[in-house]
């Protein structure tokens, strides 16, 4: 195409306005010819035929542009080339790839499996045809099974459609939820309490944003941007709220990855960064900031399980309890939000303080068996109160299995190893039999395993503390 005939192509509007928004980028990309040289090339010429050159060239093409560490990107965004890296060129970061001449059988599928690497961001290459050359790829592809080639290449425009039904299908999830606007976050946020709604709108979010990625930059993908950001800001603040979420990674491509993550974070969200934890110094002023008690309710009750998913291997025993405590205090006070948030208070000032199932603890216990008592006790007196002879009994005995295992865990410092389950193995021997060694009998046979295995995993999870003791 000429000067003459580029200049008087129409542009959309929306053309014009993602041109102006990338204006800077793109004065700043390079392009670099790589020729096939041969002996009567013009001197001037060497730059581009040279074969050293070639191999910088490329080195340089297959940096990031500019969306990563400076010293990591390189601006060379285009290599032109005729008839060369045909074969043997292997570069995940080549997205589209331009052709202006024809080109027939091997060549062709040669050529457009240049950009069909996929690789982190990436989910598809994009081919734009100037001249015409797919017409010749079904005869290309005459020579390979049907299975083999299906969708080898697709025109952007079939994507169109799918991108449309997968934004109806997200948006929906809200519709039926009765909210009409992705712009009530707190509305949509409140929605995704439920688990399975979450999980539902985390498969249908990335299939969207994955269609998205896929048609723009054609204008036809830009009516879409707008709610691809309200969404991605949703997903962000529900994972902050409900911190079991995964954050928005390798499944979104880089085009649209960048498109949100510039959004999110300019409402004061950072998706790199992991959810805001009850432990956190900013977590009484995240919590301030929610719309409404009945939010400030939900930030501190998710904060709290959030704490209790993340624990609950070092004190089943404590962390069941405090679970169905808060199961309780919710269904107790139902929709009285100041009250609601006076009691869950108190339980993040007790986890803050560490002081959380104190009252059961025997006073004189080194605090490093405490929670082993209280899987002992579990398992002993399965939900009965002892007396205060048996207490000071099981207490004695904790104490003497909890010896065994620091002692075990200091003398084998890489035991939990997958290459030492015999070692795991005999420990949990020594427990049971421990416990089988004990007169009168503490617990029947059958219970002494079920104990034994208990404390092992227990042991596990507490291993950084017991090798302190």
């Amino acid at each position: 195409m000429d000067d003459e005939a580029l200049c008087q192509r129409p542009l959309s509007v929306q053309s014009m306005v993602q041109a102006w928004r990338y204006r800077d980028t793109l004065s700043r990309i390079e392009f670099a010819p790589i020729i096939s040289g041969s002996n009567n090339d013009d001197s001037a010429w060497k730059q581009w035929t040279d074969g050293a050159a070639h191999e910088q060239l490329i080195k340089r093409f297959k940096k990031p542009l500019f969306n990563a560490k400076p010293e990591k990107t390189d601006p060379l965004a285009f290599l032109v080339v005729k008839s060369m890296l045909l074969t043997g060129f292997d570069a995940p970061i080549e997205g589209v790839m331009y052709l202006d001449r024809p080109i027939r059988e091997a060549e062709l599928l040669q050529a457009i499996a240049r950009v069909n690497r996929t690789g982190f961001g990436k989910r598809c290459g994009i081919v734009v045809d100037y001249y015409g050359v797919a017409q010749h790829l079904k005869e290309a592809l005459a020579a390979y099974a049907d299975e083999d080639v299906e969708g080898a290449l697709a025109s952007l425009k079939d994507e169109v459609p799918v991108l449309r039904d997968r934004h109806l299908r997200v948006v929906d999830l809200f519709r039926q939820q009765g909210i009409e606007s992705l712009d009530d976050t707190e509305a949509c946020v409140e929605a995704l309490g439920s688990e399975k709604l979450r999980a539902d709108f985390a498969v249908k979010l990335k299939a969207f944003l994955g269609s998205l990625d896929t048609v723009l930059p054609r204008p036809e993908g830009l009516p879409y941007s707008g709610d691809a950001k309200r969404l991605a800001y949703i997903y962000a603040r529900a994972r902050n709220r409900y911190k079991d979420t995964p954050i928005l990674g390798k499944d979104v491509g880089a085009k649209v990855r960048k498109l949100i993550d510039d959004h999110v974070i300019s409402l004061g969200i950072d998706p790199r960064i992991p959810p805001i934890q009850l432990t956190d110094a900013k977590f009484d002023t995240h919590v301030a900031r929610a719309a409404n008690d009945r939010a400030k309710a939900s930030e501190m009750e998710h904060a709290i399980r959030s704490h209790i998913r993340k624990h609950t291997d070092e004190d089943p025993v404590l962390y069941r309890k405090l679970s169905e405590h808060l199961s309780d205090i919710l269904k107790t006070l139902g929709e009285k939000w100041n009250e609601v948030i006076s009691q869950l208070q108190m339980i993040i000032d007790e986890l803050r303080a560490g002081k959380a199932g104190n009252t059961d603890a025997p006073s004189d216990l080194p605090e490093h068996c405490a929670p082993f008592l209280r899987t002992v006790l579990d398992v002993v007196c399965a939900g009965q109160t002892p007396t205060a002879a048996e207490l000071l009994r099981l207490k004695d005995v904790t104490v003497e299995l909890v010896d065994l295992l620091v002692q075990e865990l200091q003398g084998n410092r890489d035991i939990w190893s997958p290459y030492k389950r015999a070692a795991q193995e005999d420990l949990n021997t020594q427990l049971f039999e421990h416990l089988m060694r004990l007169r009168p009998p503490l617990v029947s046979t059958d219970k002494a395993g079920v104990l034994a295995d208990k404390l092992l995993e227990q042991a596990r999870a507490n291993n950084d503390k017991l090798m302190q003791v």
